[in-house]
């Protein structure tokens, strides 16, 4: 490359960087009075509802107009809106009851509305479901509740928490219909809605169709919702759960089965334990480490000639545990056969 190529180059990536290093700075620029702007924003708003919510009642007061005009700004009325839902999560009563209502006097549950309907921009209508919902706007319940089903994961998932949050229990007809999968996380957090609402609730008239729902993970979450809410009514329901085409629900319903145990359950998890695979298994097991007694000795001697140690392990842990002389069967089959019950001999022995 000649001198004079090579000049040329190393203007070009001078003028390169200087745009480039002019660029991020006119970026940082902007950025920084973003951020003050919506500082100051914040800073008003934050007074104006302070001062409006604390009255006894707004319901006749005169909002100033400079507030409206504040209003204006499209990222004034964002702020404004997490604000007053960022009150409303802290106060109750009274207070929070005016909260609401300036939501609707300042014509935000609009903004709310617009984004909910938003189809284009699924994180859009996800947060304006949340908005209305956490405003209490009951009114719109039908509207939210045809989004229990939406193809997108986040938009389905504030749906189905909002009709839970407005209605309580009589929520959950949402599990009637929906055919997308409902995520691990989702349950969590739907179990965690329906606490709000105390745990004395009769499910037994539902349960037994969301168990025999075409969609697999509704009938998992219906197993834990018997759990959660030991719906014994429904309890041969869930020994048909046993025997499900999906391993999800199989183990699910297993650890239903231990959470409305009784006398029987141990003998009745047995019947089912060959037809399981070994996850299942070890699952039914460990519930039987707390729940057999001697009527299920018989059946850990026969295990402890699995062909798998981790199932001999757990057999073994299940006689020391729950089986009398179960100690004294491990000591003699590690007499006659020392590997592996001696090193299983001393793991039961470890953790009894």
């Amino acid at each position: 490359m000649s001198p004079e190529n090579l000049m040329i180059g190393v203007k070009i990536m001078s003028v390169c960087i200087l745009l480039i290093v002019a660029m991020i700075y006119i970026q940082t620029i902007a950025k920084k009075r973003l951020f003050f702007h919506t500082e100051r924003i914040k800073s008003n708003i934050e007074v104006w509802i302070s001062h409006i919510i604390l009255e006894e009642t707004i319901e006749g007061i005169d909002i100033p107009k400079k507030f409206f005009r504040m209003l204006n700004d499209p990222k004034a009325r964002q702020v404004a809106i997490d604000e007053l839902i960022k009150c409303k999560k802290n106060f109750s009563g009274a207070v929070a009851d005016n909260i609401v209502v300036l939501y609707n006097k300042l014509g935000l549950r609009e903004d709310s509305l617009f984004k909910m309907k938003n189809k284009r921009k699924w994180y859009l209508q996800a947060r304006g479901i949340q908005e209305l919902y956490l405003m209490d706007q009951k009114d719109l319940l039908t509207k939210i509740y045809r989004e229990t089903n939406s193809k997108h994961e986040f938009v389905r998932s504030e749906a189905q928490i909002a009709v839970i949050h407005l209605t309580g229990f009589n929520g959950l007809r949402f599990l009637d219909v929906i055919t997308y999968p409902l995520t691990l996380w989702q349950q969590i957090k739907l179990l965690e809605q329906l606490k709000l609402f105390g745990k004395k609730e009769d499910l037994s008239d539902r349960i037994p169709k969301w168990l025999l729902s075409k969609n697999d993970t509704v009938v998992v979450f219906a197993l834990r919702l018997t759990a959660e809410y030991q719906q014994f009514a429904v309890k041969d329901k869930v020994v048909e759960c046993l025997v499900h085409p999906s391993k999800i629900v199989r183990t699910q319903a297993i650890k239903t089965m231990i959470a409305l145990s009784d006398e029987n359950t141990a003998s009745m998890l047995i019947g089912y334990f060959s037809k399981e695979d070994f996850e299942n298994q070890i699952h039914i097991l460990n519930s039987l480490a707390s729940l057999a007694n001697d009527d299920q000795k018989d059946f850990m001697i026969k295990l402890l000639d699995a062909p798998d140690n981790i199932i001999k392990v757990k057999a073994a842990t299940v006689l020391t545990n729950s089986c009398t002389d179960g100690i004294q069967v491990i000591e003699h089959r590690a007499t006659i056969e020392p590997e592996p019950f001696e090193r299983i001999l001393r793991h039961v022995k470890s953790v009894k």
